[in-house]
C-alpha cells in the first residue's frame, strides 16, 4: 500500500515542478538507490555522495503531510507550498515528504548533500532537479532536513496533534444525541448539528467547508458559533443524503486538517421502500422500508424471503458489503449476520462468500429456518476459494469451474476448466473435465457463473468460443453424465453474465454481462434476445412463461411475457421477485412509478 501511495505523491507532488506545476497524473518518479548513511556535521545523518562542486541554486520546495483519515494530496492542506522565509512547519502523524527543486537537471549528483537531523528518512528519490526524502511514523516531535550548502533548504519540521470534532444531532426532545459512528439515519424534519472542535479551527477554511455544503444540500444553511471551538450547523430539512466530511478544515495554528472520516447522514423519509405490483389489476402496496443504498436483491426460490445487499461507509470509502434479509411472511428487514460479498441461496440457507478485502475467505452459511448465527461452510471447497458457486435446489451439493490447465499462458489456443462437484454432506467431489474454455488464463473463474436446473438434474454454464467474447449455452446432464452444447454461438460474455433457469426447466435465462440478456432454449433451438435490459438482474416468474426485469439499475422495471413477446412497464426501481401474479419492486420516494398493460 505504501508503494503505491508513493507513486501517486510523487505524481502530484515531485513532477508538477517541472511541468509549471501542472495537474497530475504525471510519471512516476523513479527510485533512487539508498545509499548508506554517514556521520554528518553537527551530529547531523548525511548520505554518502562523491565530491560535487558548487551546490545548485534552491528554487522551491514542497511538503506532503498525510494523515491517518486524509492521505490524498489537497492543495494547501495534505500539499503545501513552503515560501522561502518559511523555516519551520508543522506536520501531523501521518507520512512526511519533504521535496526539493533544483536549477539543474541532473539531482541524482546532489543527492549526497542531503542532511537530516532527528530523524532518518525512510526513501529518498531524486529526478530531473528534485530531491525528495520520505519519513513515516513513528516520528519525533521535532526534526530538521536540509541540503548542505545549498541556501534556504534548511526545513525544521514540527509534529503537531491534528484537530478533531465531535458531531451532535438535536433529538426531538432537545437533547444533543452523539453521531459517532460512519452512518446514520435521522427523522425527518429541520436538522441541527453540533460540532465540537478541540483545537481552534481557522475560520476561512470552515466557511468554504459550509460554502461547499450549502451547495451540495441545495437549502440554506445557517452557522452559528456559541464558543470558541463549538458551533451549530442548521437546515430546514434533513437531506435525503448527506456526506458531511470535515477533513478539508483545519487548525488556526498548524493548518492540519480535522482528523475525523466522514459522516454519511440519511433522512428516513427518503428511505427506499418495498412495494408490491399486482399484474392483474395494476394496484399497488407499499409494504416495508428498507434500509440505504441497496444495490442489489435476491429472491429465495420458494419467494419467501428476499435477500438484499447495500453500500456502507466505512469511513475511508463506501463498500458494498452490507446484507439484509426480507422476510415477506414476517413482514420484516432483518441485518446478515456477516459482511455481503457474492450471495447465494442454498434451499433456505443463505450463502455468503466474503467481500474481497475480508480477512477470512471460507463461505459462510446463514440458516434463517433455524435461527442460527452465520457458520462457515462445513466442507471447503478449494483453495483458493472459488469466486463463483452454484448450489443445488435441495442445497446438498455445489458446482463451480477449477483451475484450467497452464501449460503455456501465452498460448494462442484456450485452456480449458473442469467442472467440479461436491457434496456438501461427505466433502467428496467429482470433476468433470473440459466442460467450458478460458482464452485469458490467469483472470480466475469470480466471474464464471453457473446454474443448477429446478430438478437438480442439470447444470448449465457458458462456453466461450473466441476472445471477442461469443459464447454457447453447454449443459451438464447429471443423469446421463454427460456435456451437451445446447445453443449457437451468441453475442454473449462469458465472464459476469449470470444464468437462470426457469420454473419449468425449458430455459435459461443470460443475463448482466453488460450486454441485453438473452433467452435460451434449454432443448436447443433458436435463443430470443431481451432489448433494451441492460441491468444485472432479472427473474423467472413461478411458471417458466414471464421474466421480471430492468433497463437500467433503479430505472424502468418491466415485465416480459414470453409467449406472445408483450412487455408490461412498471416504472422505476429495482426488480426483486415475484409472488404469484404480482411482483416485488424496490422504489425511493418520488420515483416515477405506473403500471402501463401491454398494448392490444
Amino acid at each position: 500500500m505504501r508503494s503505491v501511495k508513493w507513486a501517486i505523491l510523487c505524481a502530484g507532488l515531485c513532477l508538477p515542478l517541472l511541468a509549471g506545476c501542472a495537474p497530475s497524473p504525471a510519471p512516476v518518479v523513479p527510485e533512487a538507490e539508498d545509499a548508506p548513511e554517514l556521520a554528518g556535521p553537527s551530529g547531523a545523518s548525511a548520505l554518502s555522495h562523491e565530491s560535487v562542486g558548487a551546490p545548485p541554486r534552491l528554487i522551491d520546495r514542497l511538503l506532503y503531510r498525510g494523515t491517518p483519515v486524509l492521505d490524498r494530496v489537497v492543495d494547501g492542506i495534505t500539499a503545501i507550498h513552503l515560501e522561502p522565509w518559511q523555516a519551520e512547519v508543522a506536520v501531523g502523524s501521518g507520512d512526511v515528504m519533504l521535496t526539493w527543486q533544483l536549477d539543474t537537471h541532473d539531482a541524482s549528483s546532489y543527492r549526497g548533500l542531503l542532511r537530516t537531523e532527528g530523524a532518518e528518512p525512510v526513501q529518498v528519490r531524486t529526478v530531473l532537479g528534485v530531491i525528495q526524502a520520505r519519513f513515516e511514523p513513528p516520528l519525533p516531535d521535532q526534526w530538521t532536513a536540509w541540503l548542505e550548502g545549498v541556501a534556504g533548504s534548511r526545513t525544521t519540521l514540527i509534529r503537531k496533534p491534528e484537530p478533531t470534532v465531535a458531531i451532535s444531532y438535536q433529538g426531538a426532545d432537545g437533547a444533543m444525541i452523539p453521531l459517532e459512528v460512519y452512518e446514520a439515519i435521522l427523522p425527518a424534519g429541520p436538522l441541527r448539528l453540533q460540532l465540537d472542535f478541540d483545537q481552534l479551527v481557522d475560520a476561512r477554511s470552515l466557511a468554504g467547508w459550509l460554502a461547499g455544503l450549502e451547495q451540495t444540500v441545495g437549502q440554506s444553511v445557517t452557522v452559528d458559533q456559541v464558543e470558541s471551538g463549538r458551533w451549530f450547523v442548521t437546515m430546514d430539512e434533513v437531506p435525503a443524503r448527506l456526506d458531511l466530511d470535515v477533513r478539508n478544515v483545519v487548525a488556526a495554528d498548524s493548518g492540519l486538517p480535522v482528523a475525523r472520516y466522514p459522516l454519511t447522514i440519511w433522512n428516513e423519509a427518503g428511505l427506499p421502500y418495498l412495494e408490491r405490483v399486482d399484474l392483474a389489476t395494476g394496484a399497488t402496496e407499499r409494504l416495508l422500508q428498507l434500509p440505504p443504498e441497496i444495490s442489489e436483491a435476491w429472491p429465495s426460490a420458494d419467494g419467501a424471503r428476499i435477500a438484499l445487499r447495500s453500500w456502507q461507509n466505512h469511513g475511508k470509502a463506501m463498500w458494498e458489503d452490507r446484507a439484509y434479509v426480507v422476510d415477506l411472511a414476517a413482514h420484516r428487514v432483518e441485518p446478515a449476520p456477516f459482511q455481503a460479498g457474492t450471495l447465494h441461496w442454498a434451499a433456505d440457507r443463505l450463502v455468503n462468500r466474503p467481500p474481497w478485502w475480508a480477512e477470512e475467505q471460507a463461505w459462510q452459511v446463514w440458516d434463517l429456518s433455524a435461527g442460527e448465527a452465520a457458520t462457515s461452510l462445513a466442507v471447503p471447497l478449494a483453495e483458493p476459494v472459488p469466486g463463483a458457486v452454484a448450489f443445488s435446489p435441495d442445497g446438498e451439493m455445489a458446482a463451480y469451474l477449477g483451475a484450467e490447465g497452464l501449460d503455456d499462458p501465452e498460448q494462442a489456443e484456450p485452456a480449458w476448466a473442469p467442472l467440479v462437484l461436491v457434496d456438501l454432506q461427505t466433502g467428496e467431489a467429482r470433476t468433470v473435465e473440459g466442460f467450458v474454455r478460458n482464452w485469458y488464463r490467469g483472470k480466475g473463474d469470480a466471474r464464471r457463473w453457473l446454474a443448477w436446473s429446478p430438478d437438480g438434474s442439470r447444470i448449465a454454464a457458458l462456453d466461450s468460443l473466441a476472445r471477442s467474447g461469443e459464447s454457447a449455452l453447454v449443459v451438464y446432464d447429471l443423469t446421463q453424465g454427460e456435456r451437451q452444447v445446447v445453443s449457437d454461438e451468441l453475442p454473449v460474455l462469458a465472464w459476469g453474465t449470470r444464468l437462470a433457469w426457469s420454473a419449468d426447466g425449458d430455459h435459461v435465462l443470460a443475463y448482466g454481462g453488460g450486454r441485453p440478456p438473452w433467452i435460451i432454449p434449454a432443448e436447443g433451438g433458436p435463443a430470443i434476445p431481451l432489448e433494451d435490459a441492460w441491468h444485472g438482474q432479472a427473474f423467472w416468474d413461478e411458471t417458466g412463461g414471464r421474466v421480471l426485469g430492468a433497463r437500467e439499475p433503479w430505472e424502468g422495471v418491466f415485465v416480459y411475457t414470453l409467449a406472445d413477446g408483450s412487455r408490461v412497464d412498471l416504472g422505476d426501481g429495482l426488480p426483486a421477485g415475484w409472488g404469484g401474479d404480482a411482483v416485488y419492486v424496490i422504489r425511493w420516494p418520488g420515483a416515477h412509478a405506473r403500471y402501463v398493460p401491454p398494448a392490444p
